[in-house]
Order: structure tokens, then C-alpha cells, then sequence
């Protein structure tokens, strides 16, 4: 026990070092302009109607790609909100899905996009699909 307790202190005496020893580099990540890139979103799902009135489940993988870093850091903290919205599109094109027809994926991405850009408040984050399936 007593060895736990002596290996913590020089852990942490250590990285107090490291700190002390980069001060410059630390102030300079910090002021450094938030950057760009992707954001995968989580699994979107809607039931769809399948031939002989059966039903299955229609999954949608999406990715934004957003270039603007504030517009990054908002979409990050706006994610639960882009998650409810994407659910909400699928559902609705699903709905519209005739029973032995494939999803239209054009009609997807628009509903997408239109939700990505009223949930953001702007343009400038991009959808791009993944994996659209029907089970």
C-alpha cells in the first residue's frame, strides 16, 4: 500500500515537470483557433413497410463535415439536438418509402442537410451519408 501511495507522488510530481518544462507550448494551444473537421453522428432509425405488411427498420449512418471551427464546437454541443433531428427526417422519408421500393437517397440527404442547417442556425456543415440499410 504504502508503494501505491509513493508511485502517485512521483506520478504526479512527473507530470508536474512536464508541465513546468512547456509553459510556452501549453498558452500556445490554448489560443489557437478551434479547427474544422468531421462529426460522426449516432445511428438514425425509422420502421418501414415492407411487402405483405410486414415491417422493417431503415438505418442511416451520416457524418457532418464542417470546415468553420466555431461552427464545429457549436454543432459538438448542439449534437443531442442534430441527433433528435436526423431521427425525425429518416422517420418522415421512411414514411414515404412505398413498400417494395429502395430509399431515396437524394430525398434523404436534402432532409438531412435542411435539419443539420435549421438545427446550426447557418450553413456551412455538410451531410454526408454512410451506410443506408433496410432490415
Amino acid at each position: 500500500m504504502l508503494w501505491v501511495m509513493h508511485r502517485r507522488a512521483i506520478l504526479l510530481a512527473a507530470g508536474g515537470l512536464m508541465a513546468a518544462a512547456f509553459p510556452a507550448q501549453a498558452r500556445s494551444e490554448k489560443k489557437s483557433a478551434p479547427a474544422g473537421g468531421n462529426l460522426q453522428m449516432a445511428l438514425a432509425t425509422a420502421t418501414v413497410l415492407r411487402p405483405q405488411g410486414r415491417r422493417a427498420i431503415m438505418s442511416v449512418e451520416s457524418t457532418l463535415m464542417i470546415a468553420d471551427g466555431s461552427l464545429m464546437e457549436r454543432a459538438q454541443l448542439s449534437k443531442p439536438r442534430l441527433n433528435a433531428a436526423f431521427n425525425e427526417a429518416v422517420r418522415v422519408e421512411a414514411s414515404r418509402m412505398l413498400p417494395d421500393a429502395v430509399p431515396d437517397l437524394n430525398a434523404l440527404t436534402r432532409a438531412l442537410q435542411r435539419a443539420t442547417d435549421r438545427v446550426l442556425g447557418r450553413s456551412g456543415a455538410r451531410v454526408l451519408l454512410g451506410t443506408v440499410m433496410v432490415i
